[in-house]
């Protein structure tokens, strides 16, 4: 009834590696990519990932795993790293695909001027890391920011009675919040 004897589920840990800028974000995923050319790189939004591919069409002719997260599917994980190169605004969505790979730890790759940033006070958090010196493709990296993520998505699921979904970020916003 109560149960007192059922085992936890293990917790996910996502580790956050977040930078100033989109474009130092796009270089951290390609540098990411450059030391484990096996590296999948997820995106959950059609816009993020053709920005992505046209980021690294410039940088390489390899091929590289850029997917959208919604078409992954566990054949294609085959032992491979993955990463993430942005999050997903809701966080259940997230961390269910995060568990159906069977995954208990993932990196997440963001920036300040990624829309739920925007949203929850990252341009203050750009002016703060502008005046100590940082540079726009340098990583935070913090269990405060990773927190502070988690409770902006907490704090949208909320929000949100119906979800709809939408091929990029500002969309989705457009749809599910701005309503």
């Amino acid at each position: 009834m109560f149960n007192l004897f059922k085992k936890k589920e293990p917790e996910i840990k996502i580790v956050d590696k977040v930078c100033m800028e989109p474009a130092g974000k796009l270089e951290l995923l390609y540098k990411a990519w450059q030391a484990d050319q096996s590296l999948v790189i997820l995106f959950w939004f059609d816009d993020s990932l053709q920005t992505a591919t046209d980021f690294f069409a410039q940088k390489t002719a390899a091929p590289v795993n850029l997917i959208l997260a919604r078409e992954f599917s566990p054949l294609q994980r085959a032992g491979k790293p993955i990463v993430f190169g942005e999050h997903y605004p809701l966080r259940k969505p997230e961390t269910d695909l995060i568990k159906n790979m069977g995954l208990t730890s993932i990196e997440v790759y963001s920036s300040l001027k990624d829309l739920l940033f925007r949203m929850f006070d990252g341009e203050r958090i750009i002016n703060v890391m502008s005046s100590l010196g940082m540079k726009e493709d340098e990583v935070i990296q913090h269990s405060m920011i990773s927190s502070s993520i988690r409770k902006a998505q907490d704090k949208l699921e909320k929000e949100i009675t119906v979800e709809h979904t939408a091929r990029s970020t500002e969309a989705w916003f457009k749809m599910n919040i701005n309503q």
